[in-house]
């Protein structure tokens, strides 16, 4: 049987009855975790724009946009909501590496609204699309040195494709055109563009990636035909994004091994993942002296040679777009104290003159084994962080994972204040606290209109 063929039997055959307790949980918090995000994400500028840009696009009212209301399309639907879960940089992480999630959550609410899906079918569905987008990562992941040149990405389409076709009940032939479609049609991105100059776009076009797998599974179910058994010789998905492939690994622990509890980080900080590690430290360190912002003479963060360059060691960012990447934006955000989500990001940050000194005092270096790492075991946060205070004296911290990995899982508490964090002043205290509510009990629930109604 072909890789292509034993994935979508398994995605066709999942049943929530399957999927563990642990993964439950882990799941709702996950949905919880991107709702706020892509609220919270919406009263940025770009938040903004690609709202008015979906609304514009018009069709028929099927899906609603979070943080308005107006209904659109559900494969637009889908893609404005998930781009908005990436404005503040809080999405969800797969090993480190990547960022596959927000797209499944939006395309399951989405097409649970239009659909009026059950709980039960939303958990399934993202279930199923994180562990089989996640073996597809892991089974074309590029070479250190082919990533170094060209670090193609067009993962970000496969987890809406997964949802959409096992939404939308697919039989084995129109899930394997669906896949030809999708992932023979996803737009491909080159990872370093999104770092050379940093953008609205913010990672990758969600937007475009959800469109053209959602509308492939659509076009699959009334018949359309695509590329036939995608990921299999003699012409594999593979070839199109990467240097190597396994071909075990697309199948290896399939409905044994469920990523959503062992692959999947929530980020705490709204900044990239890979400062994260640092800031945790920064955090522990202020704590556990008693230092004030003031007290600290120098930061120097030591981290893999990723995150040692520009856009990362930037002192001056103009805008969210530059500020996203900046490590001293992120520390000085974090040592000044000023609240999870758009408070980061408000303009008066940007001509805040504590944030400015703070800056300033970072510095970021490379560490070696931390290079080594990320070629190869890029899950693991090794770090090095060192304080120097006003009076002389040095103070240290290294991770080994960083808070929200699941190794050092945030706790419940901890995703639904974020939550709240985010959402206020956009949806009323009520509306968020009912949102946990609801989505705390989502397998219960008939359909989802309760939840949908609450994000705006």
């Amino acid at each position: 049987m072909s890789i292509t063929r034993e994935l979508v039997d398994y995605i066709a055959e999942a049943r929530f009855e399957d999927i563990p307790q642990e993964a439950v949980t882990r799941l709702k918090q996950f949905i919880l975790d991107e709702i706020g995000n892509a609220i919270g994400g919406s009263i940025l500028r770009s938040g903004k724009i690609i709202i008015e840009w979906g609304k514009q696009m018009g069709g028929a009212p099927e899906s609603t946009i979070f943080a308005d209301g107006t209904k659109i399309p559900v494969g637009m639907a889908s893609g404005v909501n998930t781009q908005l879960c990436m404005n503040l940089e809080l999405m969800e992480t797969y090993k480190n590496m990547c960022h596959p999630g927000s797209g499944m959550v939006m395309t399951a609410l989405a097409f649970g609204e239009r659909n009026n899906l059950s709980g039960k079918q939303i958990l399934t569905a993202v279930c199923t699309a994180y562990d089989v987008t996640g073996r597809i990562i892991d089974a074309t992941f590029p070479s250190p040195e082919h990533k170094r040149k060209v670090w193609n990405q067009n993962w970000q389409g496969c987890g809406p494709l997964v949802v959409a076709v096992k939404l939308l009940g697919l039989s084995a032939g129109e899930s394997m055109n669906a896949f030809g479609m999708g992932l023979g049609n996803g737009p491909t991105v080159n990872v370093h563009n999104i770092l050379y100059v940093p953008a609205s776009m913010s990672k990758c076009g969600n937007q475009f990636h959800n469109f053209v797998a959602i509308n492939a599974a659509l076009l699959a179910k009334s018949g359309y035909t695509g590329f036939y058994e995608i990921l299999d010789d003699p012409y594999p998905y593979w070839t199109t994004i990467s240097d190597r492939n396994n071909w075990e690994t697309y199948t290896k622990g399939l409905g044994k091994e469920f990523f959503i509890t062992t692959a999947m980080s929530f980020k705490p900080w709204p900044t990239c993942r890979w400062a994260q590690p640092g800031i945790e430290s920064l955090l522990e360190i202020m704590a556990t002296e008693g230092l004030k912002p003031s007290d600290i003479e120098e930061v120097t963060y030591h981290a893999h040679d990723k995150i040692t360059n520009y856009p990362y060691d930037n002192i001056n960012p103009a805008n969210p777009e530059d500020a996203y990447w900046s490590v001293p934006w992120a520390f000085a955000n974090a040592a000044l104290g000023y609240k999870i989500g758009p408070p980061w990001y408000i303009d008066d940050r940007f001509s805040d003159g504590g944030m400015q000194k703070f800056m300033r005092k970072v510095k970021i270096k490379t560490l070696p084994e931390a290079v080594e790492a990320f070629a190869k075991e890029p899950e693991k946060s090794i770090t090095l962080l060192e304080v120097k205070t006003t009076r002389g004296k040095m103070h240290t911290k290294r991770t080994l994972y960083c808070k929200g990995d699941p190794q050092k899982p945030m706790s419940h508490e901890e995703i639904v204040a974020k939550l709240l964090s985010q959402t206020e002043g956009i949806i009323s205290k009520d509306k968020a606290h009912k949102l946990v509510e609801l989505v705390g009990d989502l397998e219960n629930l008939p359909d989802i209109s309760g939840i949908i109604k609450l994000v705006h």
